[in-house]
C-alpha cells in the first residue's frame, strides 16, 4: 500500500495496471490473501520497488532517500514526471540565457 500511495495510484488504477480486481488488491494489501509470483512481479515492476520491499517492508538500493534523481523521477506517476521534465526544461533554457541582454547565448 505504501508504494502504491507513494506512486499516487488508487486501488482501482493499480488493479487495472496489474490485471486484478480492486477487491483482490484491497484484500492483498490488508494481508487477507496471497498472490502469485507473476502478479508480485507485475506489482514490483509497476511500482518500481523490490520484492523485499513488498514482502518484508525492507528498503533496498532503490530506497527513495538514496535514489538518484533519475530513479526518483522514474518512481513518479507519469503526469508528475511530465511536470518535472517541463520544469527542468525551463530551468535549462533559463541557464542558457544571457543575464545582461535576457537573450539566449
Amino acid at each position: 500500500m505504501t508504494a502504491r500511495k507513494r506512486a499516487d495510484l488508487t486501488q482501482e488504477e493499480m488493479s487495472e495496471m496489474i490485471g486484478v480486481t480492486p477487491q483482490y488488491l484491497s484484500d492483498l494489501e490488508r494481508g487477507l490473501v496471497g498472490t502469485s509470483i507473476p502478479t508480485l512481479i507485475k506489482i514490483c515492476n509497476k511500482l518500481n520497488v523490490s520484492s523485499d520491499f513488498i514482502l518484508f517492508g525492507k528498503s533496498d538500493e532503490k530506497d527513495i532517500a538514496n535514489s538518484t534523481l533519475i530513479e526518483k523521477i522514474q518512481r513518479l506517476p507519469k503526469h508528475k514526471a511530465d511536470m518535472v521534465e517541463t520544469s527542468l526544461n525551463i530551468l535549462f533554457e533559463a541557464m542558457e540565457m544571457d543575464p545582461e541582454q535576457k537573450t539566449y547565448k
